[in-house]
C-alpha cells in the first residue's frame, strides 16, 4: 500500500477523497484511470464488515466498467451467483424475479445478478485503485476548511494539511463529513432502523436471496435476510425499527439477545442461532435520506455520504458505483477546464441522488407502510415494489445520463416513477379496503 507521511506536512493533489469504502475507492479508481493524482484518506484498516451483499441487476455492468472481471470474481471470489429472491412469512413462500419479457423493450432488464462478499469485493477494488497509482493516507480528517461554499483544504488528526482542486466525501451516512461541515440540508426518506448481522460457516441452500417477514401485518415491519456469500458461508441479518430496539434495550436485552430473539421467530434461522455458541455481531443504525445538495463548486458527495437507500431495496452497491462514475466524470470535466454550469450540477443532483429518493419512496409506500401489506397482502406489496424498482433501475441504465439530454430524460423518468409510487399506493389501498375479508370462525 502506498502511504503518505503525516506530521504537519502539506500535500497537494488533484482530488482528495475522504473515505475508503466502496464509493470512495470506486471514485478513486475511475479518476486514476483518467490520469488524475488521487489521494484517499482513510483511518480505518481494511478489511471490514459491510452490508449490501445482495446486488440488483444493474450492479454487474457497473462492476465490469470499474474493472472487476466478473468471471474471475466468482463463485469462489467476491461474487456468488444470484438466481432468485425468495420471500417467506409465517404462512407462505414465493419467489420474486423479473419475468422474461422484462429483458426486452421497453424495459431492457438484465437478468444477471450476484451476491457479494463485501470484504472481498472492497479488497479487490482497493487493489485496483492502488495498482492505478491511488495513494492512501491512513489518517482521520478532523477539520474541513471552506470559504463560503468552496472547500479550501482539510486537516487530519496527525497534522497533515491537504490541498486539492476537488474534494470528495465518501465518509458514509454516520460521518457525513461535508454535510455537517457545510451545513447541508437533509431530506429524510424513512424511519430510523437498526440492522444486526453476522456470518455463519454454513453451505447455502441454493443461490437465492432469502427474505423473511415474520410479522407481515404488523404496523412496524421487521424483516431478516439470508444471503449466500460463497459455497461455505452465508450472511444472516435482522432489521428492526429503532423504536422497537430501544424498547428491547430498555428492558435489559443486549444486541446478541435481540438478534437471537428475532431469529427465533424464523425456523430457518433459529437452527443456525441455536447451533452457534459464540455469535460475532455487526450492527448499524441508519435513516434513509438524501442531501438537497450533493455537489458544489469543488466538492461532491458519493455513496451513503450523499444519500442512503434502505438495504431492503438491494440498491446500496449500485448507488455507490453510480455515484462514483458520475462524480469522476464531473470532476474530470472540471479539471479539463470545461465549465460545469448550473445545468450540469443540476443533472448530477437529478439523477444519482434522485434515484435513491425514488427507490426509497417506493419501498416506503408499498412495503414499509402497513396499508398495502394489511389490505392486499405481503405478496402484492413485495411485487409492487419489486416491479417498480426493476423498471426504474433498468430504464436508468438504458438512459445512462452521461450527457445533459440523457440526464433530462432520466430525471423525467424518475419523476414519473415517484408519481406512480405516491398515486398507486393510495389507489391500491382504497381498492384493498373494498375487498371482502375472510370470515373468522368463532369458538
Amino acid at each position: 500500500m502506498t502511504e503518505q507521511p503525516g506530521h504537519s506536512e502539506e500535500l497537494d493533489v488533484d482530488v482528495a477523497i475522504v473515505g475508503g469504502g466502496l464509493a470512495g475507492l470506486s471514485t478513486a479508481t475511475h479518476l486514476a484511470r483518467r490520469q488524475r493524482r488521487v489521494l484517499c484518506i482513510e483511518h480505518r484498516p481494511w478489511p471490514r464488515q459491510a452490508v449490501g451483499e445482495s446486488l440488483e441487476f444493474s450492479a454487474p455492468a457497473l462492476l465490469a466498467e470499474l474493472g472487476i472481471d466478473l468471471e474471475a470474481a466468482g463463485p469462489l471470489g467476491s461474487l456468488f451467483p444470484k438466481t432468485s429472491v425468495q420471500v417467506r412469512d409465517d404462512s407462505q413462500e414465493f419467489t420474486v424475479w423479473p419475468p422474461l419479457w422484462f429483458a426486452g423493450p421497453p424495459i431492457w432488464c438484465s437478468r444477471l445478478a450476484f451476491h457479494t462478499d463485501r470484504t472481498e469485493l472492497d479488497a479487490q477494488i482497493l487493489r485496483l485503485a492502488l495498482d492505478l497509482g491511488v495513494q492512501v493516507l491512513p489518517e482521520r480528517v478532523t477539520a474541513v476548511e471552506h470559504d463560503g461554499d468552496r472547500i479550501t483544504g482539510v486537516t487530519t488528526d496527525r497534522g497533515t494539511s491537504l490541498r486539492a482542486q476537488w474534494y470528495v466525501d465518501a465518509t458514509g451516512h454516520d460521518s457525513r463529513l461535508f454535510g455537517r461541515s457545510l451545513d447541508l440540508e437533509r431530506v429524510v426518506l424513512g424511519a430510523p432502523r437498526i440492522a444486526y448481522w453476522t456470518r455463519f460457516n454454513e453451505p447455502p441452500d441454493g443461490h437465492g436471496t432469502k427474505l423473511y417477514f415474520p410479522r407481515p401485518d404488523a404496523e412496524e415491519l421487521t424483516w431478516a435476510w439470508e444471503i449466500p456469500l460463497n459455497p461455505s458461508q452465508i450472511s444472516v441479518g435482522v432489521v428492526l425499527s429503532s423504536t422497537e430496539v430501544n424498547g428491547l434495550r430498555s428492558s435489559g436485552l443486549e444486541p446478541r439477545d435481540i438478534f437471537a430473539r428475532s431469529a427465533n421467530t424464523i425456523p430457518a434461522l433459529r437452527r443456525l442461532a441455536e447451533a452457534t455458541a459464540d455469535i460475532s455481531l455487526s450492527a448499524t443504525t441508519y435513516v434513509p435520506y438524501r442531501h438537497r445538495r450533493s455537489i458544489g463548486p469543488n466538492w461532491v458527495l458519493v455513496g451513503d455520504a450523499c444519500a442512503m437507500v434502505d438495504p431492503l431495496t438491494s440498491n446500496g452497491v449500485t448507488a455507490a458505483l453510480r455515484h462514483a462514475d458520475q462524480a469522476a466524470r464531473t470532476i474530470t470535466r472540471s479539471l479539463d477546464h470545461r465549465p460545469l454550469g448550473r445545468h450540469r450540477t443540476w443533472a448530477f443532483e437529478a439523477t444519482g441522488p434522485a434515484t435513491i429518493e425514488t427507490l426509497n419512496r417506493a419501498i416506503e409506500a408499498f412495503l414499509y407502510r402497513p396499508t398495502i401489506r394489511q389490505k392486499l397482502g405481503l405478496r402484492s406489496a413485495v411485487t409492487l415494489y419489486a416491479a417498480t424498482g426493476v423498471v426504474t433501475n433498468s430504464l436508468y441504465t438504458r438512459l445512462n445520463p452521461v450527457t445533459f439530454p440523457r440526464a433530462l430524460a432520466c430525471a423525467a423518468m424518475l419523476a414519473a416513477s415517484r408519481f406512480w409510487s405516491s398515486v398507486a399506493s393510495v389507489i391500491l389501498a382504497q381498492v384493498g379496503a373494498l375487498r371482502p375479508r375472510p370470515l373468522r370462525s368463532e369458538t
